[in-house]
């Protein structure tokens, strides 16, 4: 039996829907992100007597992700982030291709045609085209919003009504959720931007946004007049009685972030990046980088 690790967001979850309806049925979908990839692959393996197949869908890692998951017996990783693994195993494939969404190299990879995937490309490159990715979503951001430890398991239940259902459908039965989301979004719109910097950097307009508050980028993207950016940093800190860290967020029309993102141990893709740190750092961090990479 397989196991799925993939990404929390919309191409996350449809390249785990692809896979499981059209590939692997697979036992166990596990949702991660670049940070945490070594820690959920080993979760992965608690109980399981035998490690036949896992796949690592949309989610960047490192070569001790990839050694890692060398213990199954067969290891698919497809994903369309920029990096550069060594692969020194046999049993682990490997496919990195530069494509719209992971969904896409999972159809590639696979020959599999399948209305989800463009809306996958068209959701994760910010590309919103009709009602139902942006409810999609939507969906997506309002489930880890509002289930917190739970989201897990509503993801992959949201999978496998993927293979039973219309998109649509399943978006009319989760309205009040995207709605009470949307509600929760307007409601502090006004107070992020009045709390976001604007400065020129080596003749790039950057709009910098500290804030502890849970929202989604593309939320803080609609928000912004497109003239006065050209880069916009998203700080969101979290703290807790045992630990705190720093998420940060770059986006971005033309400059290349990634190398931003890469100089805070993060990655991503040349417009869209992120980094996830232990502890706090300083809006001098910040800027310090930026002059630097930008």
């Amino acid at each position: 039996m397989s196991n799925i690790i993939t990404h929390t967001d919309s191409d996350g979850v449809i390249s785990a829907y692809l896979i499981r309806k059209y590939i692997d049925k697979s036992k166990k979908i596990f949702f991660s992100n670049p940070s945490l990839i070594k820690d959920t692959i080993a979760k992965s393996v608690i109980g399981e007597n035998k490690l036949d197949k896992l796949f690592i869908l949309d989610i960047a890692g490192n070569d001790h992700a990839v050694h890692l998951s060398s213990v199954y017996d067969k290891t698919i990783w497809i994903d369309h982030h920029l990096w550069a693994p060594i692969n020194n195993y046999e049993n682990v494939e490997i496919y990195i291709m530069q494509e719209p969404s992971a969904a896409q190299v999972v159809s590639n990879v696979f020959g599999i045609e399948d209305y989800m995937i463009e809306m996958a490309n068209h959701i994760d490159q910010n590309n919103i085209t009709n009602k139902n990715e942006n409810n999609f979503r939507d969906l997506i951001s309002a489930i880890k919003f509002y289930k917190g430890k739970y989201f897990d398991k509503i993801l992959e239940n949201l999978v496998n009504d993927l293979m039973n259902k219309d998109v649509e459908i399943i978006i009319n039965e989760n309205m009040e959720i995207i709605e009470n989301f949307r509600i929760y979004v307007e409601s502090i719109k006004k107070r992020l931007e009045n709390n976001i910097v604007f400065l020129k950097i080596n003749g790039k307009k950057i709009a910098i946004l500290e804030t502890e508050e849970n929202i989604p980028v593309y939320k803080i993207e609609e928000s912004l007049d497109p003239s006065k950016w050209d880069v916009l940093i998203v700080k969101f800190f979290r703290s807790g009685r045992e630990y705190s860290y720093t998420k940060l967020e770059f986006r971005s029309k033309k400059p290349d972030v990634l190398k931003i993102a890469r100089a805070f141990g993060g990655g991503g893709h040349l417009l869209a990046a992120g980094a996830s740190i232990n502890g706090s750092i300083s809006f001098n961090d910040i800027l310090s980088a930026v002059n630097l990479f930008l």
